[in-house]
């Protein structure tokens, strides 16, 4: 199940979908940061396995991880991430919820409908 980042402050949160994102203020990147405090080409987020790897890429103000700047590191869910002024939780479930076993049964409960089936009409 893809991960998230959700937003703890202005802006959206992030759908972490593809195997790397580029973060920055440049056009082209995939997650664009307007602030100056965001450099051009700030940082990537890359998905290795099952972990998410943060990779400055020689900002002006870092990328910090739980508080702590760090060059890069490894992130859990639950772990905060700081790019320039923009601040993000790193979530496991892309809606949010810690963990939604009876809805998941409740689903699988469900049998499927049979289009081709008469019975079903109703």
């Amino acid at each position: 199940m893809p991960q998230h980042l959700l937003s703890l402050t202005d802006g959206p949160s992030i759908l972490i979908d593809k195997p790397i994102l580029l973060f920055g203020r440049h056009e082209e990147c995939d997650v664009q940061l307007n602030s100056k405090k965001v450099s051009r080409l700030h940082c990537v987020l890359a998905q290795v396995n099952d972990d998410l790897v943060i990779r400055d890429l020689g900002s002006t103000n870092g990328v910090r991880v739980n508080g702590e700047r760090v060059p890069e590191g490894r992130l859990r869910p639950g772990d905060e991430l700081q790019i320039g002024n923009f601040r993000y939780q790193v979530c496991a479930d892309p809606l949010g919820r810690k963990s939604d076993p009876a809805g998941v049964e409740a689903y699988k409960a469900v049998p499927p409908v049979d289009a081709d089936d008469p019975s079903d009409e109703g």
